[in-house]
C-alpha cells in the first residue's frame, strides 16, 4: 500500500495543478489589456484567404455619412513590454510608429482623400496601434541564407509552418470610428512575418516598416473601393 501511495500521490498533485491552471481568466477577460482594441477584438472574424488577418464592419456604417478622415498618431501598445522582450529601444519603436503615420497620410493624399487635423462632422477617425514587433537579425539571416546547414534549417521551419527567428515581423490593430461620437465603425488586425530573402532584413526594423507600407496601401485601396478616387 505504501508503494501504491508513493505512485498515486504525485499523480494527484499533477492533476490538481492541471485543474488549477485551467481556472484562470479566459482570453475574453484579458482582452482589454492584451489588445489595443480591448474587448472589441472579439467582434472580428478571419479574413478569407489572408492568414493572421481579422476584420469587422458595423452594420450601421454608411460611406455616404463620411467625406474625410482624421488619422491619429500610431501608438506602440504596451511599449515597455515590447522593448523589454525584443531588445528594441523605445526610440526605435516610436520611429516605426512615425514611419507608419507618414505612410498612412501619404496613401490617402495619393488619392486626394481629405484629411482633417481635428475632429469634425462627417469625419472618420483612424486609430492604429502596433501590438507586436520583432527585429530582424541581419547577420544571422545572411548566414542561414547561404550556408547549407542554415538553408536546410530554413526549409525545415517553413515546412513546419514556423517563422524564421532571424526575420522580423509586426502586428497592428486599427479602429475606425466616428470622429465626433466615437462610435466604432470598423475593426482590423493583421500580423505580417517578413520574407527571409527580402532586402528589408538588412535593417533590424525593415520588415516592420515594410508592413506599414503594405497596410497603408490596403487603406488606400479600401478607400478607393468604398468612396472612389475621393470622398463625395
Amino acid at each position: 500500500m505504501r508503494h501504491l501511495a508513493r505512485l498515486v500521490l504525485p499523480l494527484l498533485v499533477l492533476l490538481l495543478c492541471a485543474c488549477a491552471s485551467n481556472t484562470g481568466p479566459s482570453p475574453a477577460d484579458n482582452a482589454a489589456s492584451k489588445h489595443f482594441l480591448g474587448a472589441e477584438f472579439g467582434k472580428m472574424t478571419p479574413v478569407a484567404g489572408a492568414q493572421n488577418r481579422f476584420s469587422w464592419r458595423s452594420p450601421q456604417f454608411n460611406p455616404k455619412d463620411y467625406s474625410a478622415v482624421l488619422i491619429d498618431p500610431t501608438v506602440i501598445w504596451q511599449i515597455d513590454a515590447i522593448a523589454k522582450d525584443t531588445g528594441v529601444s523605445k526610440d526605435e519603436l516610436q520611429a516605426v510608429a512615425k514611419h507608419i503615420d507618414a505612410e498612412f497620410k501619404s496613401a490617402m493624399q495619393s488619392i486626394d482623400f481629405p484629411i482633417k487635423d481635428t475632429a469634425a462632422p462627417r469625419t472618420m477617425r483612424i486609430s492604429a496601434a502596433i501590438t507586436q514587433v520583432k527585429a530582424s537579425n541581419p547577420t544571422r539571416n545572411t548566414l542561414t541564407s547561404v550556408l547549407p546547414v542554415g538553408i536546410l534549417m530554413t526549409l525545415g521551419r517553413k515546412a513546419a509552418g514556423s517563422a524564421d527567428p532571424n526575420v522580423g515581423s509586426c502586428s497592428i490593430e486599427i479602429r475606425f470610428s466616428d470622429a465626433v461620437t466615437g462610435q466604432t465603425l470598423g475593426l482590423f488586425a493583421d500580423h505580417k512575418d517578413g520574407d527571409k530573402y527580402d532586402s528589408a532584413n538588412f535593417h533590424a526594423l525593415g520588415q516592420a516598416e515594410k508592413a506599414g507600407l503594405t497596410w497603408a496601401e490596403m487603406l488606400r485601396d479600401s478607400a478607393l473601393r468604398i468612396w472612389g478616387a475621393r470622398a463625395q
